[in-house]
């Protein structure tokens, strides 16, 4: 069975596909649908690292949790989903054994650019990965040789795959991605709610996006429609 190995790290339920608006992103999409259907079934010829860069908010974290849950439902595929938001509690020791995994995705480099611990331990796992013909995808905030990494040989291997910059969604998107993950969820939003929601809560996609599942829940719990009055209910004015 797809599993996720060595980490108690539960993916988001949102974070899928299914929910990702393409946008400006096409191609960067399309290199990692490919990597992904070689892997699913065994092709050779995948690519075998993968980084993509962009600003928060981007959908860095959600292509890899999204990458994660599409390989989850192929049998004898494994996959690793590292944060490294949390390296400031745990020990570099984490990335140890993963290159007997078929995917390992690690998000947020920047997180330990400068800490040669967790540089030197990030540099092994990617040249254990390569010699294990594993799959590496990898995100930050900027490419890989702009991070600011303490190894130079470290951002040489980061970018020895193709290197995608993510663009974040414009406002018009952002609406888009509402409705659409709204719809996923069972929910009419009309375009007109989104547009409010979007103009009367921090215009910050991930944000925006973390709010609908507090209009879903709420929504269900009062049976009542997602209208702007009901919004307006939640504090948002």
């Amino acid at each position: 069975m797809s599993q996720q190995l060595h980490l108690d790290i539960r993916l988001r339920d949102d974070l899928s596909f299914d929910n990702y608006l393409i946008a400006r992103n096409r191609e960067p999409v399309a290199g990692l649908h490919a990597v992904l259907s070689k892997l699913r079934h065994r092709l050779p010829g995948a690519d075998r690292s993968l980084f993509f860069w962009g600003e928060r908010g981007s959908g860095k974290t959600h292509l890899l949790q999204a990458a994660c849950r599409l390989v989850e439902q192929s049998a004898n595929v494994s996959f690793a989903y590292v944060p490294l938001a949390i390296a400031q509690e745990v020990s570099p020791a984490l990335l140890e054994g993963l290159e007997g995994i078929d995917l390992v995705c690690v998000d947020d480099i920047e997180h330990v650019c400068g800490r040669l611990d967790w540089e030197n331990a990030l540099f092994a796992l990617v040249e254990r990965l390569h010699g294990a013909k594993g799959i590496l995808l990898a995100t930050g905030r900027t490419n890989p040789a702009s991070l600011n990494l303490t190894l130079p040989d470290l951002a040489t291997r980061l970018g020895w795959g193709f290197v995608y910059q993510l663009h974040a969604l414009s406002d018009n998107e952002i609406i888009e991605a509402l409705q659409l993950r709204a719809r996923n969820r069972g929910l009419h939003m009309s375009e007109k709610v989104a547009r409010y929601v979007l103009n009367h809560y921090p215009r910050d996609a991930r944000t925006v996006f973390d709010f609908l599942e507090q209009i879903d829940e709420t929504s269900l719990a009062r049976q009542r429609r997602v209208t702007i009055p009901f919004i307006r209910s939640l504090g948002v004015r």
